[in-house]
């Protein structure tokens, strides 16, 4: 489990030390104070990636040019240690038990984080890059392989949106090999974890409600159509000066009882279910990895009762470590064992 983690320069933090020393962990602290920030530093040095779809540039402190992230991970017998600085300009630096690391597939599975936030609502009812993102951090954290072309495949599409911006079709046309070559394993790899994501939540449901996922990737033929694909938009890729298809257009629509989820459900429906869908993702990580998993339960469990609550933290009680935000500690007597951390006390 987490010992240490250190910032520097992230979100509001200009250097922090914050000691863990039990499996179950209450931050609090006013609003504004950082504790959703130090979820997300967390968060990062999982997975590489903000879970609120944020930026380098919006994670690093105002006014500087990179932020560093790091910590100690205990086994219960030897510590380990894990780094990452991140540079505005693009570069990274990662280190594990102070040896570079060259690439990021080979950092990510250190540690497994299932984060379950109040935006965990915009899954359901948000626009597409949400849903994206959900099943893009659950597939990286199970198959870093999966994270190595999603990389790649993302880099390439930047690159040649750019040379679709300043109208060099040649240029553009040198990065169609490479998002031929990544979309396949990407669409695959989606269609497999809806399935599997289907089944949980079906599981998790026991039958009170009928739950499926409709993958709907923006094309779904063989590399070959894919390139083809390409000739055939030319002309309006040229005119839009951007690509037009691809994984970066993927949508997932999430089906209860024969109705879309997103739009024709009650709120309540819809925040249930975002709940469900991240206890999934929690249950797909420790059955399909052997990584230990940090929960990052972010003031998500104040709408709960007390019996959906005993339900909820039995759910997540195999996790090797549970990290909670309240504004103040909460009277319920299951957080009286955690031990608790004034963020307020550390961030500067």
């Amino acid at each position: 489990m987490l010992r240490e983690l250190n910032l520097f320069n992230f979100r509001n933090f200009q250097s922090a030390s914050i000691s863990f020393s039990g499996s179950d962990v209450v931050l609090v602290g006013r609003n504004g104070s950082g504790k959703t920030n130090v979820l997300e530093a967390v968060n990062h040095l999982s997975i590489l990636r903000s879970f609120r779809g944020a930026s380098v540039r919006e994670e690093v402190r105002i006014g500087e040019s990179s932020f560093v992230i790091s910590c100690k991970l205990y086994n219960g017998i030897s510590e380990r240690s894990i780094a990452v600085r991140e540079y505005i300009a693009g570069r990274r630096e990662l280190m594990i038990d102070s040896v570079r690391i060259s690439r990021s597939s080979e950092f990510i599975g250190e540690f497994g984080c299932v984060p379950f936030v109040p935006e965990d609502k915009e899954i359901i009812s948000g626009s597409s890059g949400f849903r994206r993102r959900f099943f893009d951090m659950l597939i990286s954290t199970v198959d870093s392989r999966y994270f190595s072309s999603l990389m790649r495949y993302h880099r390439a599409l930047e690159q040649r949106n750019a040379a679709l911006r300043t109208g060099n079709i040649g240029a553009a046309e040198a990065f169609e090999t490479e998002l031929a070559d990544q979309f396949g394993t990407i669409c695959a790899a989606r269609a497999d974890m809806s399935s599997m994501v289907s089944d949980e939540m079906s599981r998790l449901m026991s039958g009170r409600y009928v739950f499926s996922i409709e993958y709907r990737p923006s094309h779904s033929g063989d590399r070959k159509s894919y390139l083809e694909r390409f000739v055939e938009l030319r002309d309006r890729e040229i005119m839009k000066r951007h690509t037009l298809f691809g994984p970066q257009l993927d949508e997932f629509d999430f089906i209860l009882n024969g109705r879309p989820l997103r739009g024709f459900c009650s709120n309540g429906q819809q925040r249930i279910s975002a709940l469900m869908l991240r206890l999934a993702q929690f249950n797909m990580v420790k059955n399909h990895t052997s990584i230990p998993i940090i929960a990052l339960v972010d003031d998500v469990t104040g709408e709960l009762d007390e019996d959906n609550l005993a339900c909820f933290q039995q759910c997540i009680s195999n996790a090797s470590q549970r990290i909670y935000t309240f504004a103040e500690m909460p009277k319920n007597p299951s957080y009286s064992p955690a031990q608790v951390i004034d963020v307020s006390f550390i961030a500067g």
